[in-house]
């Protein structure tokens, strides 16, 4: 995948217009009533503030008769259907007050299913498994938002402080293969990918061009290294949970994700913004010297027995050791590791000296 020609941003829901197709390779709409209503309750859970969805991953095609953009939607079937009722349910249950979705769904192989999501005629719900479901969703929306009452502050709401991931390929991209990886074998656009395509990207303000290709094999590089048994036993104590891929180790040091941060995304948010604010170059630099940072103490003699120590014995988290190595030189940073181990081994005599007593 040629990398440079993806669009990668993120968009607010009610800025989402344009047909969106869903190819034969795909099943049909299949998100049942506690996926709507975890939907529902994290976005209207999460009071004033902006809420973001899991990526929308779509290749463009030609453009309708009229004009309107057309998009092969690889994968988000469920979140996008899901927000286009959402959308309908409130236009219909405000009695057309408020705005329906500006986009539309078809079907390639299941073209009743557009017509039914345009209409929402639940009369007709026993007559495909598709409408089934749609017409379930539907329904379980209703019940939430009735309860809600104020369908206005809803809508704005969604308008104006949910966004999606909008994650678009070049027109030359395979999108079975694509969404063959992305679903049959569950497997997600991890933090690392969606990073790496920020940095490989180009954007009006600024390309990294020449540099692209240099990014690209730097990057699996570092993964590749990281793989190194020896290194990864050493940073992670064989004890963190598994990583999609290795270098979200890194990224996850760089954006100070804690471990009780359950928002698969809050790492690649963390490079949004900060991509926003600063040269990409620059950023990635940033990455690279994380890294060589790791890598080194891997392969100095003191720094090895030293953070392996605390590491291994729990006295400190690599993010706490990692955070102590910023911006200071070599020698403060071993100052700041003996300092450490000085306070962990005082930690060990106090709990001795207590079991005594």
């Amino acid at each position: 995948m040629n990398m440079a020609n993806i669009l990668l941003e993120t968009r607010l829901v009610g800025d989402i217009t344009g047909s969106f197709v869903v190819p034969s390779y795909q099943r049909g709409y299949r998100w049942g009533e506690m996926d709507i209503r975890r939907l529902v309750t994290d976005i209207l859970g999460n009071g004033a503030n902006p809420y973001c969805l899991q990526p929308i991953v779509v290749r463009k095609l030609e453009p309708a008769a009229d004009g309107t953009a057309r998009y092969e939607l690889i994968d988000g079937q469920q979140r996008l259907t899901s927000l286009f009722l959402l959308y309908q349910c409130i236009h219909k249950e405000s009695r057309g007050f408020l705005p329906g979705p500006k986009f539309s769904i078809d079907y390639e192989t299941r073209p009743q299913s557009a017509q039914f999501l345009k209409d929402i005629d639940l009369s007709l719900r026993n007559d495909n498994i598709d409408f089934w479901y749609m017409a379930k969703a539907y329904n379980t929306l209703k019940s939430l938002l009735v309860a809600q009452k104020d369908m206005t502050h809803i809508n704005e709401y969604l308008s104006e402080k949910v966004s999606v991931i909008w994650y678009e390929v070049p027109e030359t991209e395979d999108a079975i293969s694509l969404f063959q990886r992305l679903n049959i074998g569950k497997i997600q656009l991890t933090p690392s990918e969606l990073v790496k395509a920020l940095f490989l990207r180009d954007t009006p303000e600024e390309s990294v061009g020449e540099c692209q290709e240099e990014i690209a094999l730097q990057w699996d590089n570092m993964e590749r290294e990281l793989h190194d048994d020896d290194l990864w036993s050493f940073l992670t104590n064989r004890k963190t949970p598994k990583y999609a891929t290795r270098i979200d180790l890194v990224l996850d040091l760089m954006a100070q994700k804690k471990q009780d941060d359950r928002d698969p995304l809050s790492t690649f948010f963390y490079f949004d913004d900060l991509s926003r604010k600063t040269k990409l170059y620059d950023v990635w630099k940033s990455i690279q010297a994380a890294f060589l940072q790791l890598k080194e103490w891997r392969y100095n003699h003191n720094l090895y027995h030293k953070i392996g120590y605390l590491i291994a014995s729990e006295s400190q988290t690599l993010q706490d050791i990692f955070n102590a190595g910023q911006n200071v030189r070599k020698s403060q940073f071993e100052a700041k590791t003996d300092w450490m181990i000085r306070q962990s081994l005082r930690g060990k005599e106090e709990d001795t000296d207590t079991a005594v007593d």
